[in-house]
């Protein structure tokens, strides 16, 4: 961290002085450094970064009137070596307080001011090693006051985790480390004896600060991969061959490259933390058994280590097939790594303990990284395989005789991850119903572990059905329209399966653990039913000339559709949970004249669904986001610019106006 130039160009800064009275009393003063600032022919970006008050962390110190010189709250000042151990101590666990106070108040600027509350420390630790050298011989048991502890230089690594800079707080955090695990090294080549002598007393890296190094990695790959259109993809077109021939191909942003690399700098990091928990292992294993009790695994790294490093390749926006691969070693490295340590670790009630252990978070991740990768037609697939396979796992058991179930976010993933796969593909692709019929399978599943009673209970929610409505309305498909009916009836029937319990809890007749309302359909719900009837009109039209017997089949396909997104209509409106708003309206103008031939029986259909409208009370809040303009009027029922728009293409001018002077009679009636 620090070189020896800036070593020595801080001890010029900084003035001390130690004097001895006797062989068995010696009397130390150490003065803290000035700000680096404010000096005005020196200067090191090694050891400062920012203006830093030492006294913010010095002037606390306990100390006695007799230990006090000048009253410089920055000096300290000790009658024997015990009185040193205990100010200096102080002194260390004041800096500490310190840092936790800036990381508290300003994430932004902590890291800097740590690192040089750092500098100094390290440069008045490397001080009182010399000096403590030169009086050694007079007593020789005692050891030298320590400043900085490994706990010291890991609160500076949290304070890069915490300032959210990404791959710069990533890069110094790392650097912190690298100078704990070198300090050994760099003081037994140095050419002050002091420094070796006292090697044993330096800080070296432990498991938190190899965790907290990788963290800022895996918070950097997110963090990097967010910056720009990392979700997007770019196009490029070549001509080869002096011919216009144009290829179009998808590359990778440079933002998910950059989130990519960072993610693989935790990996590296986390295989150079099992490297040393290897080999000191193996060195605990020599004939040399003393060396044994010095390392008992503390190193190892456990779950949590690996899990950031999963979170890394999982978060990456914009994911690949490269991301969810290496995440999947991951898993698979846990796997093997749980069962070589399941043999010989500790057990409790019969359950083995072992430190690697794939949970449930750590499988989370894996369905995220490949539900999540954009750049693969696979991913959706992988993400299910690994779902099932949870639950092939929760039902065999496993021999820590603990469940690896999965929970309602891992459906909602891998269903997210089908349903977005056949928004992408758009309309006309005709193994989007397949997809779609996938997404409705696990919520079938969902359905039928509710009703198994599993633990923790698993079971659909409002969300769990409204990805299922989603997928099929993306979907276009010809089915699609019966489908979300079909759907959203179940949601309702679930609704009420809930109410009814809810009733009963109240009259003493069930048990409140085992309730939850899950599930209550919105407003939007029962509109993405109609607007899926509303623009089904194309779908499965051939593209030739039509005879007679098929229009007529097809005119009554249209005519079942659009009874589909009337019932809707009706269900809402006697929903007790929900009402109609002006989208709902709107959809129902467009379903008529999408889905009903061009007649007067149709003018008459949409007039007295606008009546509805406009006489139904507006129970949605107004929107500050959206235009005045736009939005529905006082006195105005449902009605706003997009329902009169609808009206408007529905029937003819004379109509139009008859009916938009009747509802402005209305509207002044109701808005006094």
């Amino acid at each position: 961290m620090l070189s020896a130039s800036s070593r020595s160009l801080s001890r010029r800064c900084r003035p001390w002085t130690v004097t001895s009275s006797s062989c068995s009393r010696k009397r130390f003063v150490v003065t803290s450094i000035p700000t680096i600032a404010s000096h005005p022919h020196h200067t090191s970006r090694a050891l400062s970064t920012i203006s830093f008050d030492a006294a913010a962390y010095f002037s606390n110190s306990p100390s006695s009137s007799s230990s006090i010189e000048n009253n410089n709250p920055a000096t300290i000042t000790t009658s024997n070596s015990n009185n040193i151990s205990i100010e200096h101590q102080f002194t260390r666990q004041q800096a500490e307080e310190q840092i936790n106070q800036w990381i508290k108040n300003n994430p932004l600027i902590a890291p800097y001011k740590a690192e040089e509350c750092l500098a100094r420390l390290w440069v008045t630790q490397q001080e009182i090693f010399d000096e403590w050298a030169k009086a050694e011989s007079s007593s020789s048991s005692s050891s030298p006051p320590v400043l900085i502890t490994p706990n010291t230089v890991n609160l500076c690594i949290s304070a890069w985790c915490y300032s959210n800079k990404g791959q710069i707080a990533a890069e110094r955090a790392q650097r912190l480390l690298n100078w704990m695990e070198n300090l050994p090294a760099s003081t037994n080549t140095s050419s002050s004896s002091s420094s070796s002598q006292f090697s044993s007393l330096l800080p070296q890296p432990n498991y938190q600060s190899y965790a907290l190094a990788i963290d800022a990695w895996a918070q950097a790959a997110v963090i990097e991969s967010s910056k720009g259109s990392a979700a997007t993809t770019t196009t490029t077109s070549t001509n080869t061959n002096n011919n216009n021939t144009a290829t179009n191909s998808k590359s990778i942003p440079d933002a998910t490259k950059a989130g990519f690399n960072c993610a693989k700098r935790a990996e590296e990091l986390l295989m150079r933390m099992q490297a040393k928990h290897e080999e000191l292992q193996r060195l605990s294993e020599i004939t040399n058994r003393d060396y044994y009790y010095l390392y008992n695994s503390e190193l190892q790294p456990d779950t949590n280590v690996f899990n950031k490093v999963l979170m890394a390749w999982s978060h990456i926006r914009g994911g690949t097939k490269a991301s969810s691969i290496r995440a999947m070693r991951i898993l698979d490295l846990m796997q093997e790594l749980h069962h070589h340590q399941s043999s010989d670790a500790p057990s409790w009630q019969g359950i083995r303990l072992s430190k690697v252990q794939p949970n449930l978070h750590t499988y989370k991740c894996v369905i995220y990284a490949w539900g999540h990768a954009s750049h693969t037609l696979e991913g959706p697939d992988r993400a299910e395989e690994i779902l099932r396979h949870m639950l092939s796992i929760s039902k065999a058991g496993n021999n820590l005789g603990k469940e690896v179930l999965p929970d309602d976010e891992c459906f909602h993933i891998v269903m997210k991850s089908h349903a977005e796969l056949v928004r992408r593909r758009g309309k006309g692709d005709i193994s989007n119903a397949d997809r779609a019929r996938q997404v409705t399978d696990l919520l079938n599943w969902m359905e039928l572990l509710a009703v198994r009673r599993t633990k923790p209970k698993i079971e659909p929610t409002t969300e769990t059905y409204r990805i299922a409505l989603s997928a099929w309305a993306w979907s276009h498909h010809i089915d699609a329209p019966k489908q979300v009916e079909e759907i959203l009836f179940r949601m309702i029937r679930a609704c009420e399966l809930n109410r009814n319990k809810l009733r009963d809890i109240q009259n003493g007749l069930g048990s409140k653990d085992s309730f939850t309302l899950a599930v209550t359909p919105e407003t939007k719900d029962f509109n993405t039913v109609i607007n899926c009837c509303s623009f089904a009109r194309g779908v499965g039209v051939p593209k030739d000339e039509l005879d007679d017997d098929i229009k007529l089949s097809q005119q009554l396909a249209l005519k079942e559709t659009y009874d589909i997104a009337e019932g809707v209509l009706d269900a809402l409106l006697s929903f007790p949970y929900a009402q109609p708003d002006s989208n709902t309206f709107a959809g129902m103008i467009r379903a008529c004249v999408n889905l009903l031939p061009d007649t007067d029986e149709r003018d008459v259909r949409v007039i007295d669904i606008f009546r509805l409208a406009y006489q139904t009370p507006n129970t949605a809040v107004k929107s500050s986001v959206i235009p005045e303009r736009l939005q529905v009027p006082a006195g105005g029922g449902c009605v706003d610019a997009n329902v009169l728009r609808q009206l408007r293409y529905a029937i003819p001018t004379s109509e139009y106006i008859r009916v938009r002077e009747e509802y402005e009679e209305h509207r002044r009636k109701n808005s006094k």
